[in-house]
């Protein structure tokens, strides 16, 4: 079952923690740490709420101060745990490329990363 559920997802999910700074209007939720992460999306673990469909500004924190993933996104789903966003916008080259090797370095199957880079152009699909 786990096969045809990852076999559904355009881009590969890592269990990855690092820290976030998710920004929703006038509220941010500032702290939470990722669950799980794709090149198309994160989960993130937080009592807060947002509503499903809220437009975000995100901001992954590699290192403080000095290098962070910046993201547009919208909040898709409410977990028990947190919420799960789908990314609209990689915001600047940088971003993309420490997203992309988070998810290639920790990815447990590093050829079928590589395969989804390809068929993709940044976060779209290649059409």
């Amino acid at each position: 079952m786990s096969t045809e559920k990852s076999n559904q997802r355009e881009f590969t999910r890592v269990l990855v923690s690092a820290r976030t700074e998710i920004r929703a209007g006038a509220v941010t939720l500032s702290g939470a740490p990722t669950h799980s992460l794709s090149m198309k999306g994160m989960s993130i673990q937080t009592p807060e709420r947002l509503p499903v469909g809220t437009e975000c500004e995100i901001r992954i924190i590699l290192v403080e101060a000095e290098v962070e993933i910046q993201l547009l996104g919208t909040v898709v789903v409410e977990l028990a745990d947190g919420l799960a966003f789908q990314f609209s916008k990689v915001l600047g080259l940088e971003s993309f490329e420490h997203l992309r090797n988070l998810v290639f370095y920790n990815a447990p199957d590093v050829d079928a990363v590589e395969n989804e880079f390809t068929a993709h152009a940044g976060i779209h699909r290649r059409e």
